[in-house]
């Protein structure tokens, strides 16, 4: 049954483009007649009906501390823990949070929809309320989740975030995306988990389930991803690729000062844009100046989102606002070429517009974005650590006087719209599905109750392997003792002769 379901969503990571992604899907639900109860770190006092708000705040701080981390370098076991300390945190601030905790005692609900990269103890929300769960990624699947759903993971062509590879992976890289992925792995199982577990004993003492079993227990996943950006890879039919639900399929109505400057406009555009964790306002000033620097020297008009209301040296062809309404923008004809740091849901609304990107990635899934992007013809990438004015300045009229990046980024387009259901739809079916079917069980892939080694055959295998080993063994044995015989005998008979 659909009609009036009570829903407990959980998104409350500090990151602003997680929220954007997800709240349209949430509020889409609401104007069904589900009744919604979301916590969120961006409560709103224009919700309408049927969507309550539980804030978390204390996210932000925790946010601010971690980008400040973000950038050093680190290897990767150190640069994992890092993130598991974000995602404990942000756990921990849910789970002791008044509101929620009050909520847990008194509320009911039909099923819980969790932003479920890594937040392993809010899973157990799902036990406690008596409810199926089903996950949101809003950066696609990775070895974790395919751990989780019992996902085959394939290591040779799907390569882990944290190497930035595209699919067409060379051995040494393939190789190298092994031991990442295994080392992920080990890091979920004796840090990430136990850390979770301790979380559940205090904040959730009632739950005697493991986090590592009640891992398994979700229904479904929405993957913020689809092939067409990316490559095909086998997935179980509860893990629903929805890339770009987010964007709405009407177009708004541009503010009238922005409407005003591209109906000015006399030349092409260029919007540049760095997403929402990181900051245009806190490049270096050396870096400014380059860009401003290049800019000048363009002849095309810069709307760049920059989050001063002042930017030194500005040229006159260059507007800056600290917010554009990024997808009414890509939608303008005007608008030729996207500067960007290759966040996914940029990089969707870039595809979903036919835009081609210039990137300059910075940390988390960027890189891979931004080298996927690069592969399907499409965009270019640039560091901004070693960026110079003449790499930026080249790069940017390769863009716009080349006109096969275009045409490339209209043919992803193209491939990316041709699907039978829009993915806000798709998204609403199968959520609706999940309530239908009491948690839909018989979606579930078996191996999702089977450990690493049960899932991937290797205790199997290993047996056989081991018995063809053993019987090797054997006949090298026995042949070694016939040779030593008929060694043996023929020295005898040397010696009687």
């Amino acid at each position: 049954m659909n009609e009036n379901a009570k829903i407990l969503a959980i998104f409350p990571f500090p990151g602003p483009s997680q929220y954007i992604l997800v709240k349209p899907y949430l509020k889409t639900l609401a104007d069904r007649g589900h009744e919604m109860t979301v916590i969120n770190a961006y409560p709103s006092n224009d919700n309408g009906k049927n969507y309550r708000d539980i804030p978390v705040m204390e996210a932000h701080e925790i946010q601010k501390d971690y980008m400040a981390g973000a950038v050093l370098e680190r290897n990767l076991w150190s640069g994992l823990t890092f993130t598991s300390d974000l995602f404990y945190n942000v756990t921990r601030a849910v789970l002791r949070n008044p509101q929620v905790q009050d909520l847990i005692a008194k509320e009911t609900f039909d099923l819980a929809i969790i932003e479920a990269v890594n937040t392993d103890a809010l899973y157990s929300l799902g036990p406690h309320f008596g409810v199926p769960i089903i996950g949101v990624s809003s950066f696609g699947n990775d070895i974790i989740i395919d751990d989780v759903m019992g996902n085959p993971t394939s290591w040779a062509y799907s390569p882990s975030m944290n190497t930035g590879f595209t699919h067409q992976m060379s051995y040494t890289e393939r190789l190298q995306n092994v031991v990442v992925q295994m080392l992920e792995l080990l890091h979920n199982r004796w840090i990430h988990l136990p850390r979770h577990q301790n979380l559940l004993n205090l904040y959730m003492p009632h739950i005697t389930e493991s986090v590592e079993s009640m891992r398994t227990n979700i229904s479904l996943y929405l993957l913020n991803q689809h092939f067409s950006l990316s490559h095909a890879k086998p997935q179980v039919p509860n893990m629903i690729e929805v890339g770009g639900f987010q964007i709405s399929s009407q177009i708004k109505p541009l503010p009238k000062e922005i409407r005003s400057i591209i109906d000015h406009s006399p030349n092409d555009i260029i919007y540049f844009s760095m997403g929402s964790n990181v900051k245009s306002k806190d490049f270096p000033s050396q870096i400014l100046q380059m860009f401003n620097k290049v800019f000048s020297q363009l002849p095309y008009t810069v709307l760049w989102k920059f989050e001063n209301p002042e930017l030194p040296g500005k040229p006159s062809n260059v507007h800056i606002n600290p917010w554009f309404p990024q997808t009414d923008i890509l939608a303008e004809e005007k608008v030729k070429l996207f500067i960007s740091h290759g966040g996914l849901l940029s990089t969707f609304e870039a595809v979903h517009y036919g835009k081609p990107i210039l990137g300059l990635p910075i940390f988390f899934d960027q890189n891979l974005n931004v080298n996927n992007a690069k592969e399907k013809g499409f965009a270019l990438r640039l560091n901004v650590d070693t960026l110079t004015e003449q790499q930026f300045k080249n790069s940017i009229l390769e863009m716009m006087a080349n006109a096969r990046y275009s045409e490339k980024a209209k043919e992803i387009s193209k491939r990316y719209h041709d699907q039978p259901v829009k993915p806000m739809d798709l998204a609403i079916y199968w959520t609706e599905y999940v309530l239908r079917h009491r948690g839909a069980l018989h979606l579930r892939s078996p191996a999702q109750k089977m450990n690493f080694l049960k899932s991937n055959s290797i205790d199997t295998i290993g047996v056989l392997v081991l018995s063809v080993l053993f019987v090797l063994y054997l006949g090298v044995k026995i042949l070694y003792k016939i040779c030593k015989l008929l060694c043996a005998g023929r020295a005898k008979k040397e010696k009687m002769n």
